[in-house]
């Protein structure tokens, strides 16, 4: 009962019809999803050739940005509602992720990136299907972020440009640490 609800919470979610409040409130199924987001994450982090300091940077940062998540639901007097927007958040983190990352496997993202450090001028040539996806992942990249700022918005009761300006907190804290962490782990 749990699963079907969620997944049709999660589809409303996504088509801005529902927000944070409407997921079943379920740690098991929060630290599930955080689970699976790791590990989706750590896949495709080492199969794209992150060094295991990135990877680990990437998933510490995660978590410091969850922890601010609950501060500031603190904050704002809303503690009762970290469960279920961070399952919000993390349940469209990998319906996204996992879309997304699996349409760029189909691109040939390692040639590319070498063409950028050696020739930024001249990019390899990306055939018509390759084109589209490039142009699918961005625009599922925008939703994905349209939809986080919607979860925060609604999760901690503010305007559109609020919740804008929480999710490029969570951004910069996450990248912050994530280098920090990156540096730490990489240099022992």
């Amino acid at each position: 009962m749990i699963l079907s609800g969620f997944l049709a919470n999660l589809r409303d979610t996504c088509l801005f019809r529902r927000g944070p409040e409407d997921m079943p409130y379920s740690p098991p199924l929060l630290v599930a999803l955080l689970v699976a987001c790791a590990a989706m994450q750590v896949g495709f982090n080492l199969d794209d050739g992150a060094k295991p300091a990135v990877v680990a940077g990437s998933i510490i940062g995660g978590l410091v940005a969850i922890g601010v998540v609950s501060l500031l639901l603190r904050g704002r007097g809303k503690p009762e509602r970290f469960v279920q927007t961070t399952t919000s958040l993390a349940a469209v983190y990998l319906l996204f992720g996992l879309v997304n990352n699996l349409l760029t496997l189909l691109l040939p993202l390692r040639a590319l990136r070498q063409g950028l450090t050696s020739h930024p001028a001249h990019l390899p040539p990306l055939s018509g299907g390759q084109t589209l996806v490039v142009f699918v992942v961005a625009a599922l990249e925008i939703w994905q972020l349209c939809v986080w700022i919607g979860i925060l918005r609604r999760a901690l009761d503010m305007t559109v440009a609020g919740g804008v300006l929480v999710f490029l907190l969570l951004m910069f804290v996450n990248l912050v640490v994530m280098a920090l962490i990156a540096n730490v782990v990489g240099a022992a």
